[in-house]
């Protein structure tokens, strides 16, 4: 733990004295998860009525099963999106840890890192999916009973949703692990992903405590982030939803409401930037002790 202790440390104040890591690193944190609190506390969650007609629409329309393929369809391009945007802040990211400009080679090896570190996320979301497409009808049409219909799909599927959640955790560091050896090496994406196991099995210790605190640091800021917009959008919302319409005092509130976001994701940009940072640490303190 010392040895992850003192990486984690001088990575926080060099992360700390250099602001132009926050930006790549918000780039990759809002287009990965940055985007979830503000969703939550502005769009209001739908009623299970509302998910009921919106879910028997889908099935009953004349247009099925085509158009669950073009939700899915929709739903690939935004991860695709997505997708992209995180490997180019992880590569402009990884660039500046290099302390060199970042290049185009760089988003190149990021993207096929990602890929393919990425083929067991695309496995198992689509297993949890189709377990709560079996799931889901079955919950809203029974007798009403303790928890509610949602609640009870979700725990029907909780083991699938556990492991879904550890094979996330556990792409995305091996994806941060094989993309800083391919940018700080200049490896190519294959050789850099099949280094990456051998890499975290040289560090030990260390890598293990990484990937758990890195993933909880990351969860409580994004439950924080989640409360916070919360709560400073309640009293917005109560006024928009009014009969005084929108006025001066609703939109300072809004702007805000903006720059208060803003703010978080630029905080959430830096902790991604610690956590490349503390990889980073890690993975050339073990290629100085094994020369």
């Amino acid at each position: 733990m010392r040895r992850w202790g003192d990486a984690a440390f001088v990575s926080a104040r060099h992360v700390s004295e250099h602001p132009e890591l926050w930006l790549p690193g918000a780039l990759a944190w809002i287009a990965g998860a940055g985007w979830i609190p503000f969703i939550a506390a502005v769009v209001r969650p739908p009623t299970v009525a509302e998910l009921t007609f919106l879910g028997a629409g889908i099935i009953t329309s004349g247009s099925w099963p085509w158009n669950a393929v073009a939700i899915g369809a929709a739903t690939f391009g935004i991860a695709l999106l997505a997708f992209g945007l995180i490997a180019a802040g992880n590569a402009t990211l990884l660039a500046l840890l290099s302390r060199r400009r970042p290049s185009d080679i760089d988003l190149v090896r990021l993207l096929a890192v990602g890929a393919v570190v990425a083929l067991p996320i695309a496995v198992a979301v689509p297993v949890l999916l189709v377990s709560l497409v079996e799931v889901v009808p079955g919950e809203f049409n029974a007798a009403d009973s303790p928890g509610g219909p949602v609640l009870r799909s979700i725990a029907r599927v909780a083991p699938l949703l556990a492991v879904a959640g550890g094979i996330v955790i556990l792409a995305t560091s091996l994806a941060m692990v094989a993309g800083a050896l391919a940018v700080h090496g200049r490896l190519g994406p294959m050789v850099s992903i099949r280094a990456a196991p051998r890499a975290l099995a040289r560090i030990g210790g260390p890598a293990v405590a990484q990937v758990a605190i890195s993933a909880v640091a990351h969860i409580i800021y994004l439950g924080f982030a989640i409360l916070l917009l919360g709560v400073l959008w309640a009293p917005i919302g109560a006024r928009l939803g009014g009969a005084g319409g929108f006025d001066v005092a609703i939109g300072l509130l809004l702007v805000g409401f903006v720059a208060i976001w803003l703010c978080l994701v630029l905080a959430g940009g830096a902790l991604h930037a610690w956590s490349a940072a503390t990889w980073s640490r890690l993975l050339v303190i073990d290629a100085s002790e094994g020369t």
